[in-house]
């Protein structure tokens, strides 16, 4: 089983046939997140209802959903009064400086209405998200709190959107997550085996108990084609064993480490 920390299903083809794409990663727990970047109009109605629909095609069952960039609340005071609490994680931008945090693409830092909303998330019982966050804003991020972070979906290759070993220790002291992304261009991995070169390289240098899958499928293009479903991800990243890994260090990376944050 894969615990997918980021699945853009939600928003990447907005179909709201939920229970379709469920049904077809059954036997596995994919993020729902909710990429608000592009949305128009009422966005916090919009999130909501998205929200309200994925938890109707679990039926129930548990579910698990969270915000990619809520720059759509910095307009006013729309994070005071927003219900973080139903979600699992969220993020301050995308790859853009909204008003709240520098993004990936840009420079710009954290700002004050940023520092005030992430007590709002925290306090919500919502996890703080730092992906896509630029290299300054992550650690303005770390110095105005001390609580735990995940790193929802990123990569190790020298890349804006990837976190440097600097970063890697600051969430491995907050006892924080980081999602290991797909995309080719923040892992440097062309194909299944080289994707779990870098899951072996980051282990070998940082641990395992910190280490996840956050896949961003449906959000990119640049993932390899042999490990374009969950199928073929889980069967690659059991191939550690001949690296002489156990398989319970494998499950900790498949689903334990995210299980235990989430």
């Amino acid at each position: 089983m894969i615990f997918d920390l980021h699945n853009d299903f939600p928003t990447a083809h907005d179909c709201g046939d939920y229970q379709k794409y469920y049904r077809e990663t059954h036997g596995h727990v994919p993020t729902a997140a909710i990429w608000t970047t592009e949305m128009r109009g009422d966005v916090t109605r919009k999130v909501l209802d998205i929200r309200d629909r994925l938890y109707k095609a679990r039926d129930g069952k548990m579910t698990y959903v969270a915000i990619e960039d809520i720059g759509f609340l910095a307009s006013g005071d729309g994070y005071k009064n927003f219900p973080f609490g139903y979600f699992r994680y969220c993020s301050l931008t995308w790859n853009y400086d909204n008003g709240f945090a520098g993004g990936a693409s840009e420079s710009g830092g954290l700002t004050a209405k940023g520092r005030a909303a992430i007590e709002y998330i925290i306090n919500g019982g919502c996890l703080l998200d730092v992906a896509h966050l630029n290299r300054r804003s992550f650690f303005d991020v770390m110095n105005a709190t001390e609580g735990r972070v995940i790193c929802s979906h990123t990569g190790f290759n020298n890349h804006p959107r990837s976190l440097d070993d600097g970063m890697i220790k600051e969430i491995i002291a907050r006892n924080g997550i980081i999602g290991l992304s797909l995309v080719t261009a923040f892992t440097g991995a062309a194909n299944g085996d080289g994707f779990v070169a870098v899951i072996d390289r980051f282990v070998q240098k940082h641990g395992i108990d910190t280490l996840a899958l956050g896949t961003d499928y449906n959000g990119s293009t640049d993932i390899p084609s042999d490990l374009s479903s969950y199928h073929s991800l889980e069967a690659a990243v059991r191939s550690l064993s001949g690296y002489g890994y156990t398989d319970f260090d494998i499950n900790k990376i498949l689903c334990g480490n995210a299980q235990r944050m989430l």
